[in-house]
């Protein structure tokens, strides 16, 4: 069992308490300018886990991910900026900064590790280690509860993630591949082409933003391919647009990977007389995996402001999930109490003492081929999880009660493309339906040569009426 020893007792990471803090700390704060000559003032906080600027109207969107105040408090990130910054040091500070709910912009661990510079509080000093140049800095006090980690130090498995720091730190694309697993697009025929879409001034100024974005993260760059795919602006439910590829004539071309996707009711294999559960759902897991150079021009995505492929891999690829699937199930292989479905990992075990020993296992592997964690969207050491649909629970799954509730209050469809969703989602829960086949026949036979997305009035039966009803219960 994995122990932290706390003064003359060993306990159990599930037993700890959160580290008591300070009220206020006196911490450097550095005049920096940016790329437009502004002159700002930030912190320098190396208790920090992470380096932040304050969330703006304009880049305030959907939180992505959360981080955490020292005291617990979620505090919302609305995804990563990259800043040019002078600290009058003579050289150049690029760095991502996570765009997050706080009032005062922080230079924390990452920042000042990366650049090797030392803190002085006695002197006011920001020091280069590299140089030896120095700058003076005045001094300012601010509450503990502005240390920020991507951590809840409140959570039971905070002292064990503690263990493996870089897991939990959000990075879009890591500067060192930890693996040597690549995505290839293997294709029949000649280029594909497209032509730039024509957009209006809200998407066009949408797409460089997010374009701009990529670049300066290095998850696309520009492009001289011949090959070329169409801009797509996916809307999102709050209203926004993802700027993505529209890969579906590309996609006819690619020979397909049949490596397989597990069946989702797969989980249940690894539920056997198990009564504590934990979830880790993977940040930006597409991107850890780079794309093969030779293949990257297929990639590409024709703009009104140019052409651009992507390094690492895209959603929207045929092959992506077979990609990703293949390389989870190598990072996780021989631990038969995990369940990977692409960027979801299951972990179940007997008891908390076994828990801890799986849940260090599979953060080892973890760390090792340089995966990241969302912290915020995982779920730690429960009794009671919801996966994939499902509530896990000691005594075993079953679909999740309002998703049960939906199926129960679901109007009668009046064509074939409404009944084609019911039978979706009846399907999707298959295994937890009895006498499934059997009651939706009769349905089926309304879908017989039909299309996907046909809307063909159904000629409802009274018998049909029947089945329909029954197959809600």
């Amino acid at each position: 069992m994995i122990s932290i020893q706390k003064g003359n007792c060993v306990t159990s990471i599930f037993d700890l308490e959160p580290n008591a803090f300070r009220r206020n700390v006196n911490l450097l704060a550095v005049g920096i300018k940016n790329h437009k000559k502004i002159r700002k003032t930030q912190v320098c906080n190396s208790g920090a886990d992470v380096s932040i600027i304050p969330a703006t109207s304009q880049n305030k969107k959907k939180a992505e991910y959360l981080l955490y105040a020292a005291n617990g408090t979620e505090i919302s990130a609305y995804g990563i900026k990259m800043l040019n910054l002078d600290l009058e040091l003579r050289r150049d500070f690029q760095f991502p900064f996570i765009i997050a709910d706080v009032t005062k912009g922080i230079l924390g661990a990452d920042f000042l590790h990366k650049y090797n510079l030392i803190v002085d509080i006695n002197k006011k000093k920001l020091i280069d280690g590299i140089t030896n140049l120095f700058v003076l800095c005045d001094i300012t006090a601010i509450s503990n509860d502005n240390v920020i980690s991507t951590l809840n130090k409140s959570i039971k498995i905070s002292n064990l993630l503690l263990k493996y720091p870089e897991i939990s730190r959000p990075n879009l694309v890591p500067k060192e591949i930890k693996h040597d697993v690549k995505h290839f697009i293997e294709t029949n025929g000649q280029p594909i082409h497209a032509k730039a879409q024509q957009l209006d001034l809200k998407r066009l100024a949408i797409a460089k933003e997010e374009f701009t974005f990529m670049l300066n993260n290095e998850i696309i760059r520009p492009s001289n391919s011949q090959w070329s795919s169409p801009l797509h602006l996916a809307a999102k439910k709050d209203g926004s647009y993802r700027p993505c590829g529209d890969y579906r004539q590309l996609n006819t071309q690619t020979i397909p990977d049949r490596y397989p996707i597990p069946r989702l009711e797969d989980f249940h294999q690894i539920l056997k007389e198990t009564k504590i559960f934990s979830k880790i759902d993977l940040f930006k897991a597409y991107f850890q995996i780079p794309i093969a150079e030779e293949h990257k021009c297929k990639t590409a995505i024709i703009t009104p402001f140019g052409l651009y492929e992507f390094n690492v891999m895209s959603f929207g690829l045929k092959n992506a999930p077979a990609t990703f699937q293949r390389f989870i199930h190598e990072v996780l292989r021989g631990l038969d109490f995990v369940f990977p479905y692409l960027d979801d990992i299951l972990i179940a075990s007997k008891s908390n003492q076994e828990h801890e020993i799986h849940l260090n296992l599979v953060l080892e592997r973890l760390n090792t081929f340089g995966l990241r964690i969302n912290i915020s969207k995982s779920v730690f050491a429960v009794e009671e999880i919801e996966f994939l649909g499902y509530l896990i629970t000691p005594q075993g799954s079953r679909p999740l009660p309002d998703k049960v509730q939906a199926i129960m209050n679901y109007k009668r469809p009046e064509n074939v493309q409404d009944l084609r969703t019911f039978l979706g989602i009846l399907n999707f829960y298959r295994r937890s339906l009895k006498d499934a086949a059997k009651n939706q026949a009769l349905l089926n036979e309304y879908l017989k040569g039909s299309k996907k997305k046909d809307k063909i009035k159904i000629q409802w039966t009274d018998e049909a009426e029947k089945q329909f009803e029954k197959c809600k219960k």
